[in-house]
């Protein structure tokens, strides 16, 4: 595995690649890797191109100084589990990757909703720093996660809004035994582990409800206050929103995801799941409806 931390080696080791007509995945992480990023990566080796990984731990998109300090750093480790997967090229940037002065994105109406709504300047951060490594590596595909599914959004838009040809391949969220989104987040949980049971429980609940027909719109407050009551420290946020845009839900039948963020001990976990059949909002009655 080839480990790289200037942009000026990376841009020459991408032209060497290309004058051998070679293409490339691109996997962009933080670092603190598990079965989630290295199921990315096994899939990115399905198509035999050459597979760089980035970790960079970006402090654009930290809105709280301590949550950015907080986060896993585990690069030595990180580049054996690489290692052992066969990886081609693992991108380190230096510090000096973002500057104090750099530009940072306007991404509109998605990057406002869920996440962006409490998480300032958030996904500007991420977008900033994805379009500076898009502009670097320019690859062939990217694989993301559907757990970081608004994030997917937002990199999709920068795809199409400064015409890149790579191709975006989502995957479906690794998860553990007990359901629970596997997260780099997870293992700063100390105390009252359990409770990250409760965010695939919630989601799924609502899932179920919905296929059973006649789900009240008012459930979603009643389940917020319930999963408080157990113990979370706060429900960020609990709604169902169309998947191509997160609109709200209108007469319409849409296919649609329910997303979830909690914060327990101080650390802040997100999850979502796809409802299986288009849903639309009957609003005289303010439940939901299935399509047949």
């Amino acid at each position: 595995m080839l480990l790289i931390k200037n942009s000026r080696d990376l841009s020459n080791t991408i032209l060497k690649l290309r004058s051998e007509g070679k293409k490339i995945n691109f996997i962009p992480t933080m670092g603190n890797l598990h079965d989630g990023h290295l199921s990315l990566i096994s899939n990115a080796k399905g198509n035999k191109n050459i597979n760089l990984v980035s970790i960079f731990v970006n402090p654009l998109q930290f809105n709280d100084k301590d949550d950015f300090n907080r986060y896993p750093r585990t690069l030595k480790s990180d580049k054996l589990l690489l290692e052992k997967s066969n990886v081609d090229i693992l991108y380190v940037p230096n510090a000096d990757f973002i500057s104090k002065n750099i530009l940072t994105l306007c991404l509109g109406y998605i990057s406002k909703k869920l996440c962006g709504r409490d998480r300032k300047g958030h996904f500007e951060g991420v977008g900033t720093v994805i379009l500076k490594l898009l502009v670097l590596i320019n690859p062939d595909f990217i694989f993301l996660g559907e757990k970081d599914f608004q994030q997917v959004l937002i990199i999709k838009k920068i795809i199409d809004d400064f015409h890149f040809r790579t191709k975006v391949e989502v995957l479906p969220t690794i998860r553990d035994k007990n359901n629970v989104a596997l997260s780099s987040r997870n293992q700063l949980i100390k105390r009252n582990f359990s409770l990250l049971d409760l965010i695939p429980k919630t989601l799924i609940q609502i899932s179920n409800e919905i296929e059973e027909g006649s789900f009240l719109f008012s459930r979603i407050s009643y389940l917020k206050k319930l999963i408080n009551k157990k113990g979370i420290d706060r429900v960020n946020y609990l709604e169902i929103l169309k998947e191509k845009d997160l609109s709200n839900l209108d007469y319409e039948y849409s296919i649609c995801r329910i997303f979830i963020s909690v914060t327990i001990n101080h650390v802040r976990l997100i999850d979502n799941i796809s409802i299986k059949r288009k849903i639309r909002l009957c609003y005289k009655k303010k439940l939901i409806e299935i399509s047949s």
